[in-house]
């Protein structure tokens, strides 16, 4: 009796510490609070009339106001899926089959091996995250040429993103021996969601990760510009254009803004 007593003792603390910590709202359960808000407003494409405007910074705040909700989207479909994840880790002895397959489509979509459960999760922790909205702008800023790039206005395009099938952008410009195809979107959401993804899968940055992953939230964007050195033939030149640019457009005010 004494040893069943034991057994019993040592059950009820299993669940006290892995099915109860996970109906308490954790602080990564919370959504962050932020200094304003905006309703989210789809834009499909460039508009006609952005490119009519004749005055550099008027053009650009036309830019930014266009694409600061499509980025804020993104992001929150993100955080959700990052909420799914650490609320999974803390009980993960009590697993639905509907949170198993959760799990399991969410590994699939950002290339995480399902082998070793304890490492899948961490994998998906380092992956399943959101950048910085003031980093994402300034990166489609850069690539699209503030929005007036061809990729941009005709496929949708607003960070050179490359393909490898057979269809695509052509650019007009190539260097001998190096032919490649830009890609086209259906409109600008699925670019920027397509661009997060790509950060947050693509081996070439894993660095960006690693800095995101040690750094507390929210997250520093000239910080993180430092894993985006291999995004761009230019390197930490190309860091450096980032951080500019971040800088003299004041964009880091953009990330404490969440959408209603």
């Amino acid at each position: 009796m004494k040893d069943n007593g034991i057994v019993f003792s040592l059950l009820i603390l299993t669940v006290i510490f892995t099915i109860v910590p996970g109906m308490i709202p954790q602080p990564s359960d919370t959504p962050h609070q932020y200094e304003s808000s905006l309703k989210y407003t789809y834009t499909p494409s460039i508009p006609d009339e952005f490119l009519e405007i004749q005055d550099a910074g008027e053009r650009k705040q036309y830019l930014l106001t266009i694409l600061l909700p499509l980025v804020l989207k993104a992001n929150k479909e993100i955080e959700s899926e990052r909420r799914l994840v650490m609320r999974i880790k803390r009980t993960w002895l009590w697993l639905s089959k509907k949170e198993k397959r959760l799990l399991g489509k969410l590994a699939k979509k950002y290339k995480v091996d399902t082998g070793d459960y304890d490492a899948m999760v961490e994998e998906l922790l380092m992956k399943v995250d959101v950048l910085p909205p003031s980093l994402v702008l300034a990166q489609a800023a850069i690539e699209s040429g503030w929005g007036t790039s061809r990729f941009a206005v005709d496929g949708n395009n607003l960070f050179g993103l490359r393909t490898l099938s057979g269809e695509g952008m052509v650019p007009r410009q190539q260097d001998e021996g190096r032919v490649f195809k830009v890609s086209q979107f259906d409109d600008l959401q699925s670019s920027i969601d397509y661009y997060l993804w790509n950060i947050n899968t693509h081996p070439k940055y894993e660095e960006l990760r690693q800095i995101r992953s040690g750094s507390p939230y929210p997250y520093d964007p000239l910080l993180l510009a430092y894993g985006l050195r291999h995004y761009s033939e230019m390197g930490d030149e190309y860091v450096e254009r980032l951080i500019s640019l971040i800088e003299y457009n004041r964009l880091q005010d953009y990330d404490a803004v969440g959408l209603e």
